[in-house]
C-alpha cells in the first residue's frame, strides 16, 4: 500500500466530497483529494511550529523583542536591554564624579599604552597597606592638642588613666605600665637626652614648680644723726657674709650683703617695700587644648 506524498503547503479550501463524484482512489483520485489538503496543510503548520521554541527554556535567536518594564520594577517580568540601559543611566547619574573619572581613565588606559604604563608606575609610587599600617603604629602614642572635649574612638585623652593592653597592643609598646601620663593643666618639655640643662630626667617623669634663684633689693634713704620718733642713728660696719638683706627689729636694721657700709637704724619700717604678687604658680601665657593620642 502506497502513501500520499504530502508538501508543506497551506491549502486555502479543503474540497467537499459530492454525492455525485464517482469513485476514484490513486494520487490524483478524487476520493485522496481532501486527505492531500489536509495533509499539506498539516505539514506547514507542524514545519511553522518547529521554528518557534519551547515554553520551558527557549532558545531564541534574532533579534527577539519584549516589552520594556517600568523603572524600579522588581518582579520576575522579562528585562529587556533597553529596561536595563535605563536602570544603569539612573545608577550613574546618581553616582559621585568619582566614578566618571575612573571609567574615563580605564577608557584611556584601553587605549593609549603608555598612559597605562604610566599610571601603573604611579600608583606604585603610592604607600602599600603595609607602610600605611606602620606609618599609623608609629603615631599610636603621641600626644597631640585637640579642641574639643569629646575624645573621637580610636583615641584616649591623657588623663593619668589605666589602658587595656590587650585592647591597645600598639599603645602598651610605648607604656608598657599600662597608664598614660596625666597631661591635664601641664606643659610638655624636651628630653634634656644628656644636654645639662635639665638633667637627671627620666622619659615620661612629672616635674614641679619652680623659680629660678634671683635678688631682689631695697633702696633706704640715708638719714644724718637726729633725734625723735623718727630719728635715725647711723654708724660703720664691716662686710657681712650674708645672701641678702637682713630686716630685723621694729626699727628696721639693714645689712647689705658682702658690703662694707653703714647701718641705718629707723623707727619706720621698711617691710612694706618688698611684697608678693601673681597667683598659685609660675606659667607663660597659653591657650587651653585637650591631649589626646591614637589609640589603635
Amino acid at each position: 500500500m502506497a502513501s500520499l506524498i504530502l508538501t508543506p503547503e497551506w491549502a486555502e479550501e479543503i474540497y467537499q466530497l459530492e454525492t455525485s463524484d464517482p469513485v476514484m482512489g490513486g494520487p490524483d483520485g478524487i476520493d485522496n483529494r481532501q486527505a492531500i489538503q489536509l495533509g499539506k496543510r498539516t505539514e506547514y503548520l507542524k514545519q511553522d511550529v518547529e521554528k518557534r521554541a519551547p515554553i520551558a527554556s527557549p532558545t531564541f535567536t534574532g533579534t527577539p523583542k519584549a516589552p520594556t518594564a517600568k523603572t524600579g520594577t522588581a518582579t520576575e517580568q522579562l528585562a529587556t536591554t533597553q529596561f536595563v540601559s535605563n536602570a544603569i543611566s539612573a545608577l550613574v547619574g546618581s553616582a559621585p564624579e568619582t566614578l566618571d573619572t575612573l571609567a574615563e581613565i580605564a577608557q584611556a588606559m584601553g587605549e593609549d599604552e603608555s598612559l597605562k604604563e604610566t599610571l601603573l608606575a604611579e600608583i606604585g609610587k603610592k604607600a602599600t597597606n603595609e607602610a600605611f599600617s606602620t606609618l599609623k603604629n608609629l603615631l599610636i602614642g603621641i600626644p597631640f592638642p585637640y579642641p574639643l572635649s569629646a575624645v573621637p574612638d580610636g583615641c584616649l585623652a591623657f588623663n593619668g588613666q589605666t589602658f587595656s593592653t590587650t585592647t591597645y597592643p600598639e599603645l602598651a609598646k610605648k607604656y608598657p605600665s599600662g597608664r598614660l601620663p596625666d597631661l591635664r593643666g601641664e606643659f610638655i618639655r624636651g628630653w634634656d637626652n644628656g644636654r645639662g640643662v635639665d638633667s637627671s630626667r627620666e622619659l615620661l617623669r612629672s616635674q614641679g614648680a619652680e623659680l629660678s634663684a634671683h635678688t631682689h633689693y631695697v633702696t633706704v634713704t640715708r638719714y644724718a644723726n637726729s633725734s625723735g620718733e623718727f630719728g635715725a642713728k647711723i654708724s660703720t660696719f664691716s662686710a657681712i657674709n650674708n645672701s641678702g638683706w637682713l630686716l630685723s627689729g621694729a626699727d628696721g636694721l639693714l645689712l647689705a650683703a658682702n658690703k662694707s657700709g653703714e647701718i641705718v637704724s629707723e623707727k619706720n619700717s621698711v617691710a612694706n617695700l618688698i611684697s608678693n604678687t601673681g597667683g598659685n604658680e609660675t606659667r607663660p601665657r597659653n591657650v587651653a587644648f585637650q591631649y589626646i593620642c591614637l589609640a589603635k
